[in-house]
């Protein structure tokens, strides 16, 4: 091994020297400068934004989601982890640094994930549908989180999560990691707006998580490559996985992921061809960059000319080119290649190709580098259609949402959030070739914003609507609908690299082409048709920056259904491309667009209204939107559910994806799994039809932006519609003067939704064509005109603005181009001209206002002129008002031209009321008679006077609870007017509004319309800081109120606040109580929390109920207000008798006390009692009192009884247990219950074996216990001396004609003491018997004496012999008789005598020879014993400690059994460690087995 030591891996934790915090500063508003005469308003008209994207509803909805989090390893609900795999116990071990945080319908979770994302020290990383939020962060975090409304609780996250499947599957097997290590792998960190290497989370506290991902992967891992910030591969290097996956830098550990490669004909079936001269402009590709990633690619093609913007390595190897199959390269020419080489063209041969070579040449396999890396360096170089025909070739990875999965989902929905200024990027996805089966889509194809292509039959006899075999199937996992779209990819002709040495797979080629068959061939066919909906967008449509949404909903527009009606489905999607479909509909049917609205919480809602003119034509609405990216350890990847929604004129709803027959239905539920919704109507009916967009449930943290495209008749097209605003001309002065310059202003605005170019605008006086001018107007921009007229006649003139006069511009409606205004024109005389015509009063303080005026005599002779005021009056209602005008001077002789200055001054009450109020002035030639009204404007606003009360002059504030303060606000202005109120509070303070938000505490909020010198009462609330504040500190909340008139006023008033004194103590017990016994000591944890802002001392006592006792030593405690908290530890003790009751501690504090108080409850004990009943022997003999007659005889079964009762209330349940002293046996009868006032027997039987010695005193005791009570009784025994024989007799029990026998007689001393006795033998008269030995009987206890008896008969039947034992000693069972049946005949002759002598004689000598036997075996075996002594331990004689067992030589302890014969002692058969069970024959006697007795 190339390393001798493993470095273990820990958590790299450093701490911060300094917060940091980040700040989105916005940009100023660029002021808007005339330049010349005419300027543009590219700021959309406030009545427009209906007109031109839609109504938007912004309504709020609580959301409805299961309380749970549906993950990739089971579903976490409130009450853990329930698994859907099977898992190694190793896995099951939380992650320290994650939680998963579960939300619940009180809020919408982007509101708690806007509130978490403010909180010190956790980032949301991932959403886990419906309800999870997995969350890294401190302990401290993670406590601030938990106090966050609509947190339902927080679970553990197993380590299991950040493993992927293969990985837990090999962690199952008994040392399964080992085989994990020196394998390839990946290891990814977390990710936020990028993927990220180093996480650095500080809580409030300062406490730090800090890593770098690199420092992991240098430690885990060999011959480490990074791939991207956060992206790692190497061969593992370490055997423990679970520590990498401990680390906080690290969000997932798996294998490298494997990749494989999943047209002249292709363009006819995708209607490319028909729609490249379509339009004025063509349709090639020009302008798009395409950036391709693959094998590599041979550059100098001819094909590709010199398009090729860049071409790079991204996997290390140091070559691009395609040196293998030539995929790269028939790929990138299927996109753009311009078929010069021998005309297979690609779909678009003028775009430019920015390619990504990702072959390895000297292995020819297939590496995956970052996706996040592929796509950001791509969209960077400026491609915006991203095209990949490949993906995993694990089969593990079919159906599933992976980290690629997520990549591409990020980069996506990052992208096409225009708002943010990007541009827009169009993913597409190899759907795989693994076909025909369900589920075979493979990673990176099953992310949710690409577009995912099947195939189809692009050539030969079948094509274009034969679905090809091997293009894989949907589902995902998740139940998602895919692939998108197919396109050809069955025998397309494309581009050969001139280098590819491996191109057998192909199934048609020649020097510059080749053919071959895939979803990687439809794959880039897309892409190309891709690019011309761009391009049609940009250059024909002039719709900046389309989102890639918009342009996968209008592939989806146009796709056509293959054979039967039966779309959506999981082999075709959508359908086909069809290029003539998505931009020019058949039956006449338009297209609308919109790609510039967002949704941004559940319940709200956009609409679009269309008027369908022509009926039963077909009505299509796709919706798409690039989704927040899901997440690798969820099961739905849904994040943002947005839901469309068609009604028809007569009401009907049409919900997105309920289909049924390749058509829309009714009936069925909205989709809550895809992020493409379409509905399908085929016979339209006419009339109104409403298009809605529904925010279904808000997970993401960000707006989301949607694309929708709708097609049918009367639908509006993507055409502009300049259009007249209504009023707009504006002339400077009132009454034109012939001579005098007239200056006029004019306002177009494009209600369309693209760019209107080159309008021309004609001004036009009295049919005359006076002026023209021309102008661009962007798609919901207005655009204003300036033009000059002087008249030169009296009279009534018509001036008109005419918009594209010559009828050159293809609009939406032609009905609005015409502006037209009547004026009158007078004759020279004298006119009245000023500086300015409108003063305007804003403030109450303004009281006057004066213009500077100009009387002019226009004629060339010399006039007495003069001005009169005619009066002032409200121009809303003509109403007189009689404020004062005064006048320097009012009468003139004027030269001729000559001029007279006059200034006018008006005096108007404080605040009037709002309007517009005119000052009616004429100007006089007295000479003539002329006479030139004149008017001067005052412009009164809304005048807005703020000022508030309150009823203190320093507000008390609680120092640790929120305070509130009415304060009544007053509107002193000349109208009812609103307010904007702005709390500001001090350094740790909050403050806000409790009645002017939508939620209390608000810290802005507005007060609504007041009246005109009317008052609204304002509920304040100040929240103190969570440090306590001492008393009598003073602070300063600032209200900021900003009037909502134009222009707004803005007051800044200090509200000053003091601290209060308070005192608030809260006595908390930490540790439980319980149930204790009686007799039982109690510690008792209490905290002490002063809550107040001063010192205070505490003289701290109990009360307890009867019985307790305090243990410990009461000390006065001491606490600063400072000091949030003080632990005592308090011991209390019951005397055995101690009785439940309240408990008590007081803290007294002068004359203030606080107490904490709770129950005791005491555990009731039962009272048992025993008393001896009876003590009753086998033989039937009684006793009251434990010890019989003073001793207690072996070998009988002792019955002992006692009488249980319970003086308690509590029913009694005990056990019953004995123990013995060593050799006795017995047992208790159980006992079931006892009741107060019951008597129970306990029942006891004792049996003392012989072999204890005589004169011991074993004892026995029992012990009943239950419910804490144990109650035990000993009792010991005198062994009593036992004197006792078992007779057995053996061999002859009946003579026969011989007349004579023998007879073995065996003793057992069967008492507990040896015996010493003489043998007797009695015979009845027909029979004789004598002893061979002599008949003295001397055994030991358990020994056993055999006897020889020989007997003759002297008559004929039945005769019986008498054994007896004598001695000074009584003995049990001293006698046995033998009964002996002789059938020998007896005779009696004269040789009777002789009979008898020689009988006589033969039974002497038969006694001879037999004793003579009998002494030779006896010393025979006698010589045995001595000798076997001499091997093993002799039987034991007397009662010993403890017995031995002569097959094992063990100890026996418990029951056992013996030979008779000699009282060897063994264990009873299945004793372990024993082979008595073997044993044929006594080892010491060599008695037979089967005469042992158990013992």
């Amino acid at each position: 091994m190339r390393h001798q030591w493993r470095p273990a891996l820990g958590i790299l934790l450093i701490l911060l020297l300094s917060p940091w915090s980040s700040f989105i500063e916005t940009e100023p508003e660029e002021s808007t400068t005339l330049v010349g005469d005419e300027f543009e308003q590219f700021s959309i008209r406030t009545d427009a934004y209906s007109d031109f994207v839609g109504e938007l509803d912004s309504t709020v909805a609580q959301e409805q989601r299961a309380i749970e989090a549906d993950s990739r390893i089971g579903v976490f609900t409130i009450h853990g982890l329930e698994t859907s795999r099977p898992l190694s116990s190793y896995v099951l071990e939380p992650r320290n640094d994650v939680r998963l945080f579960l939300v619940n319908n009180d809020r919408n979770l982007i509101d708690v994930r806007s509130e978490l994302s403010e909180i010190q020290g956790i980032e949301v990383r991932e959403y886990i549908s419906p309800s999870g939020l997995l969350i890294q962060g401190t302990v401290d975090g993670f406590n601030s989180a938990m106090d966050v409304d609509g947190i339902e609780g927080q679970l553990l996250v197993p380590l299991a999560m950040f493993l992927d499947d293969v990985f837990l599957d090999t962690m199952l097997f008994e040392q399964g990691t080992a085989t994990l290590v020196g394998q390839e792998i990946r290891l990814e960190g977390w990710r936020d707006e990028q993927t990220l290497d180093v996480i650095s989370i500080e809580d409030s506290l300062g406490s730090t998580i800090e890593q770098d991902l690199n420092d992991v992967a240098t430690l885990a891992m060999d011959e480490v490559v990074k791939l991207d910030d956060g992206r790692y591969r190497g061969l593992l290097f370490v055997d423990d996985v679970l520590d990498i996956v401990r680390q906080p830098s690290v969000m997932w550990l798996r294998y490298e992921p494997q990749m494989a490669f999943s047209n002249d004909q292709s363009k006819n079936h995708m209607k490319i061809t028909t729609m490249r001269s379509y339009f004025t402009t063509d349709l090639d590709g020009s302008g798009q960059i395409v950036a391709v990633a693959d094998s590599g690619l041979d550059e100098d093609h001819g094909d590709f000319g010199t398009r090729v913007v860049g071409n790079f390595d991204v996997i290390g190897d140091g070559s691009t080119a395609d040196k293998h199959s030539g995929h790269g390269t028939h790929v990138a020419c299927t996109v753009l290649g311009d078929g010069s080489k021998g005309g297979y063209a690609g779909v678009a041969p003028d775009a430019e190709l920015y390619f990504q070579a990702m072959e390895n040449d000297n292995t020819g396999n297939f590496q995956s580098p970052s996706l996040n890396y592929l796509l950001n360096t791509a969209y960077n170089s400026g491609a915006r259609i991203h095209t990949n025909s490949w993906g995993s070739s694990a089969a593990s990875n079919q159906g599933k949402y992976t980290s690629e999965s997520e990549d591409v989902d990020d980069r996506a929905n990052n992208y096409d959030r225009v708002y943010n200024g990007v541009e827009g990027l169009t993913i597409l996805f190899a759907a795989g070739n693994d076909g025909p089966n369900a589920g075979t889509v493979s990673s990176p194809s099953t992310a949710k914003n690409s577009i995912t292509v099947g195939n189809h039959q692009g050539r030969y006899n079948g094509a274009p609507d034969n679905l090809m075999s091997g293009s894989s199937r949907g589902p995902t996992d998740d139940g998602r609908i895919k692939p998108d779209i197919i396109a050809p990819g069955g025998y397309i002709r494309s581009c050969r690299a001139q280098e590819a040495q491996d191109t057998g797979g192909s199934s048609w080629q020649s020097t510059w082409y080749l053919e071959y068959t895939g979803t990687s061939m439809a794959t880039p066919n897309a892409a190309g048709a891709s690019a011309l909906v761009r391009e049609y967008l940009l250059e024909i449509a002039q719709r900046p920056s389309p989102q890639g949404a918009l342009i996968k909903a209008l592939l989806v527009l146009g796709a056509q259904d293959i054979n039967s009606r039966d779309i959506p489905n999981n082999d075709e999607g959508w359908g086909r491309v069809n290029l003539k479909e998505t931009l020019a509909p058949s039956q006449g049917r338009g297209i609308w667009v919109d790609d510039r609205s967002v949704l941004s919480n559940t319940g709200q809602s956009k609409s679009y209204v269309f008027n369908v003119t022509f009926a039963n034509s077909q009505l299509k609405t796709v919706l798409a939107w690039s989704d927040a990216r899901g997440s690798r350890f969820s099961s739905n990847q849904l994040v943002n559910d947005l839901d469309l929604e068609v009604e028809s004129p007569d009401g009907t709803i049409y919900l997105g994806n309920d289909f049924a027959s390749g058509r829309s239905t009714t009936g069925g539920t909205k989709d809550d799994v895809n992020n493409l919704e379409v509905v399908l109507i085929d016979a339209a009916m006419k009339g109104i039809w409403t298009v809605r967009v529904k925010d279904g449930l808000h997970g993401g943290s960000n707006t989301q932006p949607f694309a929708i495209a709708v097609s049918g008749q009367g639908v509006n097209d993507l055409r502009p519609d300049p259009q007249v605003v209504a009023n707009s001309m504006l002339l400077n002065v009132s009454i034109p003067q012939v001579g005098d310059q007239v200056r006029l202003t004019t306002e177009v605005f494009n209600a369309g939704n693209i760019k209107a170019e080159s309008v021309d605008l004609a001004f036009v006086i009295d049919g005359v064509e006076e002026d023209r001018k021309t102008v661009d107007i962007n798609p919901g921009a207005s655009r204003q005109s300036t033009w000059y007229w002087t008249p030169t006649q009296s009279g009534t003139a018509t001036l008109e603005l005419r918009i594209d006069p010559d009828d050159a511009i293809d609009e939406i409606q032609e009905n609005n181009n015409l502006l037209t205004t009547i004026v009158d024109v007078t004759a020279p005389g004298v006119k009245v001209t000023s500086n300015v015509t409108e003063q305007t009063v804003q403030y109450a303080s303004q009281t006057t206002a004066s213009w500077d005026l100009t009387l002019e005599n226009t004629a060339l002779l010399e006039t007495n002129a003069s001005i009169d005021i005619l009066g002032v009056s409200r121009v809303s209602d003509g109403t007189s008002v009689p404020w004062y005008v005064g006048m320097t001077a009012s009468n003139f002789t004027l030269q001729g031209k000559g001029k007279a200055s006059i200034a006018v001054t008006i005096v108007y009450p404080e605040a009037p009321e709002p309007g517009m109020y005119q000052i009616n002035l004429v100007g006089i030639d007295v000479d003539n008679g002329i006479t030139y009204p004149y008017q001067l404007y005052l412009h009164v606003l809304d005048i807005p006077e703020f000022r508030i009360e309150y009823d203190y002059t320093i507000v008390p504030v609680h120092p640790a609870n929120p305070t509130n303060l009415s304060v009544r606000v007053y509107n002193d202005g000349n109208t009812e007017i609103g307010y904007d109120l702005f709390l500001e509070a001090p350094s740790g303070w909050s403050a806000g509004f409790q009645d002017l938000g939508s939620e209390p505490g608000a810290s802005s909020g507005s007060t609504g319309l007041i009246a005109k010198q009317g008052q609204k009462d304002v509920e304040l609330q100040f929240i103190p800081p969570q440090v306590s504040t001492a008393a009598g500190a003073e602070r300063m909340v600032r209200l900021t109120a900003i009037s909502q008139t134009d222009p707004s006023q803005t007051w800044e008033i200090d509200i000053p606040i003091r601290i209060k004194e308070v005192r608030d103590v809260e006595i908390l017990l930490e540790s439980g109580i319980g149930t204790p016994r009686p007799d039982a000591t109690v510690n008792l944890l209490f905290t002490i929390e002063n809550r107040g802002n001063v010192d205070i001392t505490f003289e701290p006592s109990m009360s307890l109920p009867t019985g307790w006792q305090v243990q410990s030593t009461l000390q006065p405690i001491e606490m600063a207000w400072t000091d949030n908290s003080k632990n005592i530890l308090i011991s209390i003790v019951g005397n055995g008798d101690a009785l439940s009751g309240q408990i008590t501690l007081n803290l007294d504090n002068g004359s203030d006390r606080y107490s904490w108080s709770s129950e005791l409850e005491v555990l009731a004990l039962p009272q048992p009692e025993l008393t001896f009943k009876s003590l009753e022997f086998e033989d039937g003999r009684s006793f009251d009192h434990p010890f019989g007659p003073g001793s207690h005889p072996a070998d009988q079964e002792l019955t002992f009884t006692w009488l249980l009762t319970n003086d308690a209330e509590t029913i009694w349940r005990p056990d019953v247990s004995i123990s013995l002293s060593q050799g006795l046996f017995g047992d208790c009868l159980d006992v079931t219950q006892v009741a107060s006032g019951d008597v129970v027997p306990v029942v006891c039987s004792i049996i003392i074996p012989s072999t204890v010695e005589v004169g011991s005193q074993p004892d026995f005791s029992f012990t009943l216990s239950g419910d804490e009570v144990l109650l035990t009784e000993e009792t010991s025994l005198l062994v009593a001396e036992s004197r006792g024989v078992d007779w057995k007799i053996t061999g002859l029990s009946s003579i026969d004609d011989s007349g004579s026998g023998t007879l073995q007689v065996r003793l057992t001393n069967t008492g507990n003491v040896p015996l010493s006795h003489r043998l007797e033998i009695q015979t009845s008269e027909g029979l004789t018997a004598a002893l061979v030995e002599e008949d003295i009987v001397n055994m030991v206890a358990g020994d056993s004496q055999q006897f020889t008896v020989v007997i003759s008969g002297s008559a004929t039947g039945t005769q019986q012999l008498t054994f007896q034992l004598t001695g000074t000693q009584e003995v049990a069972n001293p006698t046995t008789n033998v009964d002996i049946d002789i059938t020998a005949k007896f005779t009696e002759s004269s040789s009777n005598s002789q009979t008898l002598l020689y009988s006589s004689i033969g039974i002497i000598l038969f006694v001879i020879v037999l004793l003579c036997s009998v002494l030779l075996t006896r010393f025979k075996k006698e010589s045995e014993v001595i000798s076997l002594e001499q091997k093993v331990t002799p039987p034991l004689v007397q009662q010993q400690s403890a017995l031995m067992c002569w097959s094992c030589r063990g100890q026996i302890t418990g029951p056992m059994q013996g030979c008779p014969g000699c009282g060897a002692r063994y264990h009873r058969n299945g004793t372990a460690n024993c082979d008595v069970q073997s044993l044929e024959a006594c080892t010491n006697c060599g008695a037979s087995v089967e005469q042992f007795v158990l013992a």
